[in-house]
């Protein structure tokens, strides 16, 4: 029931009148949004697992209704060009199956994208010499001694200054934590708290959550960002017990002065929490910290080389809010990001070599950027100290086959041993293979040769399409693009892909 005041004048009955009913109106399209939205959600589940829901929409606030259009909150610029380029057709079919032909979805942005020049109080927001300053890598992290009462003496972040996100390789293997990092640069506290990260050793863990603190430090200068690892923060740990014992008098040192050092943070970065596993004690530390950081609106960002569902060892409570925020995986790189890598590497050391050396480095190097790293550093230290700077394909093999083991070596699979399998496997001619007949069986088994020469031979893709009647590199790329989405949905494919490549392994 809306009262009034009896002592007030018409006019402000009249006012308040006006205001209650606005209010009133406004209560009445917020709950009418929230159930379209609601609805959506529900059309979205047809079409959807109940995890791509969860991972792409949940954090998704829908603002308002009129007009016959529905306005929705998304944390970024790059989230939404995720969203966009992922699921615009199914967004768009819902959308007219909810609000009709005429019926629109408008997004707002909450956040500017990481590279976009955007204008802060009528200037542009610059890196300043001494954020610089501050974001040196210091490669020992801050001992008991170097911990004072005052919280920014002696501070230094711990940050690698070379690990930014402009040299952090994007890509389809790690585009939601991108996306996650880039909204929590620009509103740290606030975007995705905490931000767990995960992922196999030497995919990109560590350069990505740096990026993040370094990037937040060149937009806040004043604040206060640390990195460190889960060892050396234990080690901190321990080392201020012993030194409790010690000068357990004064309280000047041990745990209290480091307590106070992680709870003044605004951002703590902390790096490879799966060795706290077995640690109570330490566990115990870092999860006071936890609840003072997050109460506080402070950033806490983990990484680790496991889900938090596969860490052992670790307190339940503490285990609870590392999924309080977000959660995302980096996967090992495809084979078209590990070209851009390797090209990226050569490119920075000063060094070119050949697309078919680029190729099968990207085809038999398949665990970790870091192993990619390592390949190519051995390549180039082979070039210069004993073929007078030249790089080819048997250096190639030689190095890999030290670093990683085994080989493919690309001159034993060859577009005709591909298609000939493929042919038999499929039983069909490789003339109809080659031809340019469209049957569903010919034109699906043309689409997994294309696949299997994009990945098993060092060719480029236009000498693919060469040998396969002359096709151009987009239709070679679009060929290997359904193959591979096929292999990670429907098993029947996957097991026909290894089939042919254990035959390929015979010839």
């Amino acid at each position: 029931m809306i009262k009034f005041s009896a002592a007030g004048s018409k006019k402000n009955n009249n006012a308040d009148t006006k205001t209650a009913n606005e209010n009133l109106i406004h209560s009445e399209d917020s709950v009418k949004t929230e159930l379209l939205w609601k609805k959506f959600l529900e059309l979205l589940s047809d079409s959807l697992k109940a995890g791509e829901i969860n991972t792409w929409f949940s954090v998704i606030v829908p603002k308002s209704f009129k007009d016959n259009v529905l306005t929705i909150s998304v944390p970024s610029e790059d989230y939404y060009s995720l969203i966009e380029s992922r699921y615009n057709k199914i967004i768009s079919s819902i959308t007219e199956s909810l609000l009709g032909p005429d019926g629109k979805l408008n997004y707002e942005i909450s956040q500017y994208g990481l590279f976009e020049e955007h204008e802060s109080e009528n200037h542009i927001v610059k890196i300043s010499k001494s954020t610089e300053e501050k974001s040196v890598f210091n490669s020992i992290s801050v001992n008991a001694d170097e911990l004072t009462s005052d919280p920014y003496n002696n501070f230094s972040s711990n940050l690698n200054q070379k690990h930014i996100f402009e040299n952090f390789i994007k890509g389809e293997s790690n585009e939601l934590a991108v996306a996650a990092a880039f909204a929590i640069s620009n509103n740290p506290g606030k975007t995705y708290n905490p931000f767990f990260v995960y992922g196999g050793v030497g995919l990109g863990k560590t350069h990505l959550i740096q990026a993040i603190g370094n990037e937040i430090l060149k937009k806040n200068p004043d604040m206060k960002v640390y990195y460190t690892t889960a060892p050396d923060f234990t080690t901190q740990f321990t080392n201020n017990i012993a030194q409790n014992r010690i000068d357990f008098s004064s309280n000047r040192n041990g745990t209290k002065k480091l307590d106070s050092f992680y709870k003044s943070l605004d951002v703590l970065i902390l790096d490879d929490v799966q060795y706290l596993s077995g640690k109570e004690k330490t566990q115990d530390f870092m999860y006071q910290i936890f609840n003072t950081l997050y109460n506080d609106k402070k950033h806490i960002i983990f990484s680790s080389d496991k889900p938090i569902s596969q860490i052992k060892g670790v307190e339940e409570r503490l285990m609870s809010r590392f999924q309080w925020g977000i959660t995302t995986d980096i996967q090992a790189p495809n084979w078209e990001m590990r070209v851009v890598i390797i090209q990226k590497k050569l490119t920075e050391a000063g060094i070119e070599a050949p697309e078919e050396v680029v190729h099968f480095i990207a085809s038999n190097v398949k665990d970790s950027i870091r192993t990619i790293e390592g390949c190519i550093v051995g390549i180039i230290a082979d070039s210069v100290l004993r073929y007078n700077g030249e790089i080819n394909l048997e250096i190639a093999e030689n190095v890999i086959g030290r670093v990683v083991g085994t080989v493919r070596r690309a001159k034993n699979i060859s577009i005709e041993n591909i298609i000939y399998t493929v042919a038999n496997y499929y039983k069909i001619s490789e003339n109809q293979i080659l031809s340019r007949k469209r049957t569903k069986e010919i034109a699906f088994a043309r689409q997994v040769a294309m696949h299997l020469a994009k990945e098993l031979t060092p060719l480029t893709l236009e000498s693919i399409g060469l040998n396969f009647g002359g096709k151009d590199h987009a239709t070679v790329l679009y060929a290997n693009n359904i193959i591979s989405n096929l292999i990670k949905k429907d098993s029947d494919v996957l097991n026909q892909i290894l089939e042919i490549k254990d035959h390929l392994k015979n010839l």
